[in-house]
């Protein structure tokens, strides 16, 4: 049970129990006075009690100056237990306690939702930016991280955010994010053996998941390899190659650059999309993918091979197992994976939950 709910329940826990005690020592009284009086008759006085209501006295304690005792008694008990539990509930409301615990019901049944999802372990730096591009391209993703502050601040950016807060390397924060069903991690922790650690943690729980690991060391991207990772990034790497593709192809950065802020077709990026099983455009052309979702194949990969055809032929064939790259916007990019790989695959998170629940 949450820790926060906890917290709350035990001043509730303890009324409970202290009018069950109540109740009975009462009830012990009025036999010992000679007073009989009923379980329920002693609950009912109990409770007018506890609530200060002050309806009529049930069981005659104008005349038993025991009976009064035990009354007052529970009168100042009561209004201890009571200010303690009202104090408690009040100090959980004002610290956002219940918004956090409902907040977290909400991400557990949105990430109980999500298949072929994406986790991001490690939001403070290189994890901001994957979360960004995955919201921004709207796929699915679950982000992990010890810190409230750095899930909090990512919120900001992603008020839709699933995050759970937590370990990212334990096993049992994996399970909550869903490593069973999900496409692929991202390992974006600050220290590389904590990387290292959470690769063959992850591949031990789903062997056939993809991993993106980060790397500082360079004598660590063998290790990373070997535990399972299929993506290596050196954030010193990829910067140096930023800065001398800045001095040698300022216009194709710039390009780029202003791909990824546009806002007027926010979400834009090259893409790629292989041809599988199924798909209803296997044996027809590019052209036909092109009439069909509006995208033009910038480049292609035939099955097997090594290289890419640039500008491809648009009466290029497609094939089983081929890859296709383009540039597109998230609508036209699903509409290219559904045709791609069959009418069901890649259906966005909403779409698939809503046939869900309307089968």
């Amino acid at each position: 049970m949450d820790y926060d709910i906890k917290k709350i329940l035990r001043p509730v826990l303890f009324l409970a129990l202290l009018m069950a005690a109540s109740t009975f020592i009462l009830y012990a009284a009025c036999l010992w006075e000679g007073r009989p009086a009923g379980l329920l008759r002693c609950l009912y006085m109990v409770t007018i009690t506890m609530s200060t209501i002050g309806y009529e006295d049930m069981i005659g304690t104008q005349g038993s100056p025991l009976l009064t005792a035990v009354n007052i008694g529970l009168i100042v008990v009561y209004m201890l237990a009571v200010a303690y539990a009202v104090s408690n509930f009040t100090a959980y409301l004002i610290e956002g306690r219940l918004s956090n615990y409902f907040q977290r019901n909400k991400n557990r049944k949105r990430i109980g939702a999500m298949d072929q999802h994406y986790i991001i372990c490690g939001v403070k730096d290189i994890g901001v930016y994957v979360a960004r591009e995955l919201s921004e391209t709207r796929r699915p993703f679950v982000a992990v991280d010890d810190s409230r502050q750095a899930i909090d601040e990512l919120r900001k950016e992603i008020p839709k955010l699933a995050a759970l807060e937590g370990d990212p390397t334990s096993d049992d924060m994996l399970h909550q994010a869903g490593i069973s069903r999900a496409r692929a991690l991202i390992a974006a922790l600050e220290n590389d053996k904590e990387n290292l650690y959470l690769v063959m943690a992850a591949k031990d729980l789903n062997p056939k998941i993809k991993i993106a690991a980060r790397y500082n060391n360079p004598a660590t991207r063998h290790k990373l390899v070997n535990a399972g990772a299929s993506a290596l990034v050196s954030p010193n790497m990829i910067g140096g190659m930023r800065i001398a593709s800045e001095l040698v192809r300022p216009q194709t950065v710039s390009f780029l650059d202003t791909m990824l802020r546009n806002k007027q077709e926010a979400g834009t990026r090259v893409e790629e999309a292989a041809v599988a099983a199924g798909s209803p455009m296997s044996g027809k052309t590019l052209l036909d993918l092109h009439r069909e979702t509006g995208v033009t194949a910038i480049a292609c990969r035939q099955p097997g091979g090594e290289e890419f055809r640039y500008n491809p032929d648009p009466h290029t064939r497609l094939a089983l197992g081929m890859t296709v790259i383009f540039i597109a916007n998230p609508e036209r990019r699903m509409a290219v994976e559904r045709r791609l790989a069959g009418a069901c695959a890649a259906e966005p998170e909403g779409l698939r939950a809503g046939r869900k629940k309307r089968g």
